[in-house]
Formats: C-alpha cells, sequence, structure tokens
C-alpha cells in the first residue's frame, strides 16, 4: 500500500513537467491579451485539479478499505492532496526558471524523494508534515507567477532554445 499511495504524488509532478514545458507558443501567447502567465497557471489548476481528483478517490477507497497507511481518518487525506500540491507548484517554479522538462522532471522526483523518505517519516501529525512544505510551495509558485509575468524574458528563453 505504501507504493500504491505514492502513485498520485509522483503522476502529478510527472505530468506538471511534461504540461508546464517545451511548449513552442510562448511567443504567440505572449502577442495576445492571455498572456503566457496565465496559460501557464492555467495548465497547472488543469492538471492539479486532475490529480486531486485522482488522489481522493485513491485515498476514500482505501480509506473505507482500512487499508490506508498511518490512517488517522478523514484528516490523512491532507497527506497525499498536500503533497500534489506541494510537487506540482515546485514543478512550476523550476518549470518558469528553466523551461526544460527534463529538469522539471527530476526535480519532481527529487521532491517526492524529499517528501517521502526524509520527511514524512519523522513527522506524524498530518497538518504539521504538510504545513512547513506548503508555504515553501506556495512562496515558491509566487515566485514564479512574478517570473512567468516577463514576457521580454519568456521571448527570449525560447528564442535560445
Amino acid at each position: 500500500m505504501m507504493v500504491l499511495t505514492q502513485v498520485p504524488v509522483i503522476a502529478a509532478g510527472l505530468c506538471a513537467a511534461f504540461v508546464l514545458n517545451g511548449d513552442p507558443i510562448i511567443e504567440l501567447a505572449e502577442s495576445t491579451p492571455t498572456g503566457w502567465r496565465k496559460v501557464q497557471v492555467t495548465r497547472l489548476l488543469i492538471i492539479t485539479g486532475a490529480n486531486l481528483t485522482a488522489a481522493g478517490l485513491l485515498f476514500i477507497g482505501l480509506h473505507m478499505m482500512r487499508l490506508w497507511p498511518r490512517d488517522l481518518g478523514w484528516v490523512s487525506i491532507i497527506s497525499p492532496v498536500g503533497s500534489i500540491f506541494i510537487v506540482n507548484r515546485l514543478v512550476f517554479l523550476i518549470a518558469v526558471l528553466t523551461l526544460s522538462m527534463p529538469t522539471s522532471s527530476l526535480a519532481s522526483i527529487a521532491i517526492w524523494l524529499f517528501l517521502c523518505f526524509i520527511w514524512d517519516p519523522y513527522i506524524t501529525d498530518p497538518v504539521r508534515e504538510r504545513l512547513i512544505p506548503m508555504i515553501i510551495a506556495a512562496a515558491g509558485a509566487i515566485f514564479g507567477w512574478n517570473m512567468c509575468n516577463d514576457a521580454e524574458r519568456n521571448v527570449v528563453k525560447v528564442a535560445a532554445l
């Protein structure tokens, strides 16, 4: 079950890395009123919503069968949902900074490994388990949001590819 509960988190990070990178339409998006930032954030929200739905369904099924690891009741849903938010927000930041699929994919795996093997085993309360990483991920997403607004930088990065 430990492996099965980590699948949505890994899938969320890799899906976000795929969706947020390698897009040749940055110049087109920057030349419209929509802008690149709205395109990227819309993509991030869609992929996050899909991954949260999958994680929620997995949690409900395993929780109802009493198979969820370290189950503390319905509050345990904070762990997979928080992990998806953390991974997706930090992958968004990496994607904005690098515009590189391999770098974003490796970053998503590194973030997941940190949460799974270093952070989660030592913090047992689900709320505290996700609070500090969520604050860091939110700060990273805000920084990425601000970086995404620099139209000149976005077009120059694509031209360099």
